[in-house]
């Protein structure tokens, strides 16, 4: 499968190319989506050229970008008339995790309290300020598992964006976006602490009070929803000797 061009929410998110390196900002970029789960096991990336221009790169700066991904796991490239990068598969992305986690586990803490006080305030807003057309994108987001078979992680995915959309906040939007690529989490680790009845309630009391349009209900239900993700990634932390 090839990734969409826009990358989903991504496609608001472009590195800064400031302080870091040109082809440091572009793994960085693709390595988020990864991180995010719009981007998953086997999913080709769009055609060198199409992706350089997409990130305002030279093709030439992309492939660095790519070498240095693909050098650390993230991705694989095939060469020839009909290459091409994808990403890797489960197990690898699981590997990639373990050096990830070497390197981070220090900020998770910091990147899951981040993530709270975006995610908690984007569900107050949502709930005050969602349009009728706003609460049936959402809808429509939570039902992609059921509907079109998505992967879990997609789903997940598009249910948080179709509620930062509805809070109306393009820079909460955008922040979000940003704190959910700093923050990886192999989907074998996901699915193996969660099941997705689990998931799929904790989704159910967001929506309920987003449509009772109860701010602090929602607010308090994503709050919680958030408590059970960080809880696995403690214990993933636990089981890599990373505590």
């Amino acid at each position: 499968m090839r990734a969409d061009l826009t990358f989903g929410r991504a496609k608001d998110l472009r590195p800064a190319f400031t302080t870091a390196g040109a082809s440091e900002n572009a793994a960085w970029f693709i390595r988020a989506m990864i991180f995010s789960g719009e981007l998953g096991p086997g999913d080709r990336l769009p055609p060198g050229r199409d992706l350089a221009a997409r990130l305002g790169i030279s093709i030439v700066t992309l492939r660095v970008a790519l070498k240095s991904l693909e050098a650390a796991g993230y991705i694989v490239t095939n060469r020839g008339a009909h290459g091409g990068s994808s990403v890797s598969d489960r197990e690898t992305l699981g590997r990639c995790w373990g050096a990830w986690v070497h390197d981070r586990a220090e900020e998770v803490d910091e990147i899951c309290e981040l993530r709270d006080a975006l995610e908690v305030r984007i569900a107050g807003l949502a709930a005050e300020r969602r349009s009728a057309q706003d609460l049936e994108a959402i809808e429509s987001a939570n039902t992609l598992l059921v509907e079109t078979g998505a992967s879990v992680l997609h789903w997940n995915v598009a249910f948080h964006d179709a509620l930062a959309r509805a809070a109306h906040n393009g820079h909460l939007e955008r922040a979000m976006v940003e704190v959910r690529g700093e923050l990886f989490l192999p989907v074998d680790a996901f699915l193996r602490q969660h099941r997705v009845e689990e998931l799929a309630a904790a989704h159910g009391a967001v929506l309920d009070a987003v449509r009772q349009q109860d701010a602090e209900a929602a607010a308090a239900s994503m709050r919680a929803h958030l408590a059970e993700t960080q809880a696995v990634i403690k214990l993933t932390l636990e089981e890599t000797g990373h505590a």
